[in-house]
């Protein structure tokens, strides 16, 4: 079960995540990995966006996470 505070970041994130996908014509957003090992609940978010299918991470094996929104990640976001 995740916290509150947790379900917050996630919908802020993909919030993010939609507004970088439509302002850079579909860009992904990088961001370092040591920094989200640093604050646990946004890497619990991240997490979270990746297992729901809203996000996705390219950047295996790479010091970034290179995030991408899904169409299901931008469904999620009109339909709020």
């Amino acid at each position: 079960m995740m916290n509150e505070e947790v379900k917050n970041l996630s919908d802020v994130l993909l919030k993010s995540l939609y507004d970088y996908h439509f302002a850079m014509n579909g860009g992904s957003y990088n961001l370092p990995k040591a920094m989200l090992n640093a604050d646990v609940n946004s890497k619990l978010a991240i997490d979270h966006l990746l297992e729901t299918g809203y996000a996705t991470d390219s950047g295996q094996g790479s010091e970034h996470l290179v995030l991408t929104i899904t169409p299901q990640g931008i469904d999620y976001i009109n339909n709020k």
